[in-house]
Parts: structure tokens; sequence; C-alpha cells
């Protein structure tokens, strides 16, 4: 315990008086249930840390609501869980101290999104053009359609395009065939006279018939 340090400097006199150590340790230790409260505020609300009801204060005091203003498509929860809500907000610190510039506003996607690509197009009429690259599955379309993600300045439209990189590469195929032969060696038996009867030999694919005729001498 951490009042442990402060009952070792006790003074022998008053040591062995259980009363006296009792009454003091109950009030140190509510001393150190509050001060290891206030010293876990900082982990608990950190807002990679924080699950719950920490990240709605965390929401409360950043300006961004765990409810969605809109309703997402395919029937996804507009009330965010914590993963996706922990973006939203980090989007949110990131959009509340943009400069307003292009630049910066591919700093904040890059530390956001490690595996979706932006780029801008200023159309130069109080818009510009957001191409996003990449897989985006539909929360994350509904959010950033909806103004959650690219920040902006107001009263100018944006334009979300969505587009894939195929990567083409020549390719060169070779097909490689082999035929091999072999000789069956046979013997037959001339001191055994085989008799063997006529029978219709049919090829499908010739549609031919042959008679055989073998004797054995």
């Amino acid at each position: 315990m951490a009042i442990e340090k402060y009952l070792d400097n006790i003074t022998s006199q008053h040591r062995d008086r259980p009363k006296f150590i009792s009454w003091l340790s109950k009030s140190l230790t509510i001393i150190d249930h509050a001060y290891l409260a206030t010293k876990s505020i900082d982990i608990n609300f950190d807002i990679d840390n924080a699950i719950g009801q920490q990240l709605d204060l965390l929401g409360i005091i950043i300006g961004r609501e765990r409810t969605l203003t809109f309703q997402p498509l395919n029937g996804h929860d507009p009330v965010l869980d914590d993963e996706t809500y922990r973006l939203v907000l980090k989007t949110k610190v990131a959009i509340n101290m943009w400069d307003g510039t292009i630049p910066h506003i591919y700093e904040i996607w890059e530390n956001i999104f490690s595996d979706i690509g932006l780029q801008i197009e200023d159309n130069q009429d109080m818009s510009f053009n957001a191409y996003v690259t990449g897989y985006v599955n539909q929360i994350r379309q509904d959010l950033i359609q909806h103004g959650y993600i690219v920040p902006k300045p107001e009263g100018v439209k944006v334009n979300y395009i969505g587009k894939s990189i195929v990567d083409f590469k020549c390719y060169s195929g070779v097909i490689v065939g082999s035929s091999t032969s072999q000789t069956i060696e046979m013997d037959f038996d001339y001191e055994d006279i085989v008799h063997l009867r006529e029978y219709p030999n049919l090829i499908i694919q010739g549609i031919s018939e042959t008679t055989l005729m073998m004797e054995g001498v």
C-alpha cells in the first residue's frame, strides 16, 4: 500500500496503539484512493484508452456526439461503437486544429487512415473533389460523405469520388508439351496352340469394322 511509508514514520510511543493505527490508516486510505483516481484520469481519458462513458465525456468536450445526425445505410446503428466513435473523435480534434490548407488535410488524413488514400482537386468555384482510393467499408463511406472525416471551409461544397487503382502488368505465357515413346517386349510361346475366334473390333472415331484372324502353330 502507498500509505505504508507514512505508517512507518509513526514514533515508537504511538506505534503500539492499535486504535490510533486503525484511525490513521483509514484516513490515509481515503486520501490514497483519491490520489490514485486523480492519477488515472490521464490514462483512462486518453482517447486511445477510453471506453464507453469515458469516450462519451470526451465527445462532449470535443464537440462530437456518439449518435450520428443521419441514418447510415445497410441498417447500421446510428449509435457508434467505441472503435468507430474513437475514429470520429480523433478526426474532430484534427478538424478543430485545421489551418484551412490542402496540405494540412493530407496530414490529417494520413494520421487517421494508413490504408486509404486521398487526393484533393480544387475546382476554383467554391468546391473541391475528394478522391478516396482504397477499400472503404459502408460506415466509413457514410462518415466521409456526411462531413465527419474530411475538413472543409464553411460554404464550400465537397464532391466525394471513390477510386480504385488497378496495376496492370504484362505477362507472357508458354505452353510446353512433351511426348514419350516406350517399347514393350512380349514373348510368345510357340509350344501352345491358341485358337482365336473371329470377333469384331469397332472403332468409334473412324466408324470402321475389322475382323482379326490369328492361329498359333
